[in-house]
């Protein structure tokens, strides 16, 4: 079975958005088009395998996953999580996202223990 078959069975690859993490994906609020890293991605490799590109947009990763029982997507962008690893298969990651806190310099919270 050739690549695009297996990712596109339809003929068109069908690319999960979550627009609940704007780093990687957003919603131009003048033209409505979705933009970011995982668009690109997900254009790309329509473009490598030579098929269109439907990007299917989701406010929230939770939305991304339940849409998995309706068949939904083909691909889709989404943090790598163990409970989701038994309906899903994960490749490696394409970006790594370190999250941080800020307080006020007056804050007497200095660490995560505090």
């Amino acid at each position: 079975m050739l690549i695009a078959e297996a990712l596109a069975p339809s003929g068109q690859l069908r690319a999960a958005i979550n627009l609940g993490n704007p780093v990687l994906a957003q919603r131009d609020p003048g033209t409505g088009e979705l933009g970011g890293v995982s668009v690109a991605i997900a254009r790309e490799l329509g473009r490598r395998l030579d098929v269109p590109v439907e990007l299917v947009p989701f406010d929230k990763a939770g939305d991304v996953f339940a849409a998995l029982q309706r068949a939904a997507w083909d691909i889709a962008f989404l943090a790598i999580e163990p409970v989701r690893a038994d309906e899903i298969v994960f490749t490696a990651p394409y970006v790594l996202l370190e999250g941080v806190y800020l307080v006020p310099d007056a804050s007497p919270l200095r660490t995560i223990d505090a």
